[in-house]
Parts: C-alpha cells; structure tokens; sequence
C-alpha cells in the first residue's frame, strides 16, 4: 500500500534520504501527472506540460537519483 500525500514539500523530504526513489511521467494530452514513491509515500501532481514548476520538480528528481518508471505490471505476468 503507498500513503500519498499532500504536499510535495512532505516527499521531497523523505526524497532526500531515501534509498530508492521512483517516479513516473503519464502523458495526458497537454497536461503531464507525475508520480513520485519513496518507500510507503507517494505524491501525485498534475501540470500542464510547459510548466516551470514541473521541469524544477524533475530537475530535483534527477539530481536525488530517482528512477524513472515506464510501465509497471503484475508479477505473474512479467516473465510469462
């Protein structure tokens, strides 16, 4: 189960000294959600694409050493 919160503040904090970070970009037309996880937390934003606050947001993400995930799929069915 992931706890998502509130602010994006809140992860960040949790970003810094975190072992792993993941996060996903989902494409909706002309506005991007972007998830962020770290351990049980997870934040969720949406931006239209050009926003300044969204390319920040991913800078951060980049400099902490996050994970970018492209598709997530059950167990079972990853190797069958």
């Amino acid at each position: 189960m992931v706890f998502i919160i509130e602010k994006w503040e809140d992860i960040e904090e949790c970003i810094r000294y975190a072992r792993y970070v993941l996060y996903q970009v989902i494409d909706l037309g002309d506005s991007v959600e972007l998830r962020v996880k770290s351990g049980r937390l997870g934040w969720v934003g949406l931006f239209k694409k050009e926003d300044a606050e969204l390319q920040r947001i991913l800078k951060k993400l980049q400099d902490y050493g996050a994970i970018r995930v492209i598709k997530s799929m059950p167990d079972e069915m990853f190797l069958s």
